[in-house]
């Protein structure tokens, strides 16, 4: 039985699919202006978790992740990367760069690829269409050139603010938005079309036997994309929490008023922030960090899918150097234990079932982990069974078991271990330490047990 934390009801509730077939997941896909930075990484790796969890419940699923290719900041960078360039080639070559980069960096980290991937440039057509169901309903209207959700009228007659606890005597009435993204405290009317602007991308829209020049805004394209592939209501929508409002408690009202439904979605699953060094992460602060940063310091981007796999998706993680280090040292500690073990074995019962009660959980991949890590130290399991079991575990954990090569240690890093051995038999302690320090310094470690020293990479 799954169990999700839903952020509309603000409690566990079981998860049953709304259809008998497969179910459908919306992700909030990036904007690809700039680098995906570590904190974005957190929110692709939990709905992959999420995924890999449906799948090995024996569930299908279709899985959506929009790219945001046209909105302010994608027109902003593009002007000025290319100036020389009309409009619409700049933004077409400058985004291409940077989807590329994703998907690089969406390898890298073993996420599994979208079965759907829509671009807003391409799907202007069915986002007119749902800006024209929302204006026959009544709760938008034109300024200006520019078409405006009506949120004072809509949350008079629907829900709205439920997934933040909105105050909506906060509302600023007749006040409208015409950015793209606004701070949490700004309760107002929202921008459906922008009115095309000089040296910008624009395409036509006719409303009423008029043309309005213009570009969608950003809310609208995750609406009218999720309902072309997963159709309105789906099961479950995805993302950070910081996208909680105003993201997608705009898409929820967009969606009702437009596809006259009572919901977007039958869950709202949304993961916790990244900290770095205990602080918000920000280029003010001089430690936003993107994968290319880890990868530069030597580190796997597998281990940073590994210590995302630490903390449960609803709490908070302070990334650090040294956790990040604790990380791809556990990470190496099981690539090398699982190498050692010989093949055909078989799953052992009782640990999936401990697993499954974990990963069913509302994805405890804490729990999970730690499990996976009792079974290595099991007298009563055998090898073998113990490597299927692990191979099992990681259908969900993704750490790439399958595809490991058992490192080969240098001679001269097992002569330095030799020379320790010897060493510490004759008690001379801090010689013993310094040629410890040596093998730490090319890279690996020796992690002694009552079987003996081991040797790891770090």
């Amino acid at each position: 039985m799954l169990t999700f934390y839903n952020t509309l009801s603000r409690k566990k509730e079981v998860f049953e699919p709304l259809t008998d077939k497969r179910v459908g997941i919306y992700c909030c896909g990036p904007t690809v202006y700039g680098y995906a930075h570590i904190g974005n990484w957190r929110a692709y790796l939990f709905a992959d978790i999420l995924l890999r969890t449906l799948k090995f419940n024996d569930l299908a699923t279709t899985f959506v992740m929009n790219i945001t290719d046209v909105d302010d900041k994608t027109i902003r960078d593009s002007k000025i990367k290319y100036p020389s360039l009309e409009p619409m080639a700049a933004l077409k070559k400058f985004t291409k760069v940077f989807e590329e980069i994703f998907w690089r960096d969406l390898n890298k980290l073993n996420i599994q690829k979208p079965d759907k991937i829509p671009h807003a440039t391409e799907f202007i057509g069915p986002m007119q269409e749902l800006i024209v169901n929302i204006l026959k309903s009544g709760y938008a209207y034109e300024k200006d050139g520019s078409f405006y959700f009506n949120v004072g009228k809509f949350s008079k007659d629907r829900p709205y603010g439920r997934l933040v606890d909105l105050d909506l005597g906060q509302l600023k009435t007749g006040l409208r938005i015409l950015s793209d993204e606004y701070e949490k405290e700004e309760v107002q009317d929202f921008v459906l079309w922008k009115a095309a602007k000089e040296n910008e991308p624009n395409w036509d829209f006719a409303w009423q036997g008029k043309n309005y020049p213009g570009r969608p805004g950003w809310h609208i394209e995750c609406s009218a994309m999720s309902h072309e592939y997963l159709l309105t209501p789906f099961d479950i929508h995805t993302g950070g929490v910081d996208l909680r409002f105003p993201h997608h408690e705009n898409e929820i009202a967009q969606s009702v008023a437009g596809y006259r439904t009572e919901k977007l979605a039958d869950f709202f699953l949304h993961n916790e922030h990244v900290l770095v060094d205990g602080q918000r992460m920000g280029k003010r602060f001089k430690n936003f960090y993107i994968l290319a940063d880890l990868t530069e310091k030597n580190f796997r981007p597998l281990s940073y899918r590994y210590l995302i796999l630490t903390a449960h998706y609803r709490s908070k993680l302070n990334f650090t150097w040294k956790s990040l280090q604790a990380a791809q040292s556990a990470l190496n500690r099981l690539y090398q234990v699982f190498g050692e073990y010989p093949e055909n074995g078989k799953i052992e019962k009782n640990y999936k079932k401990e697993f499954e009660a974990a990963i069913y959980d509302d994805l405890d991949t804490p729990k999970a982990l730690a499990l996976a890590w009792k079974l290595t130290k099991d007298g009563q399991v055998s090898d073998a069974d113990k490597k299927k079991t692990l191979l099992d575990f990681d259908k969900v954990f993704g750490l790439g078991l399958d595809m490991i090569e058992i490192l080969e240690i240098p001679d001269e890093i097992k002569e330095l271990a030799d020379q320790r051995e010897k060493l510490r038999q004759e008690k001379k302690w801090q010689e013993a330490d310094e040629v410890r320090k040596k093998i730490e310094e090319n890279g690996w470690q020796i992690q002694d047990s009552e079987q003996g020293p081991k040797i790891i990479k770090s």
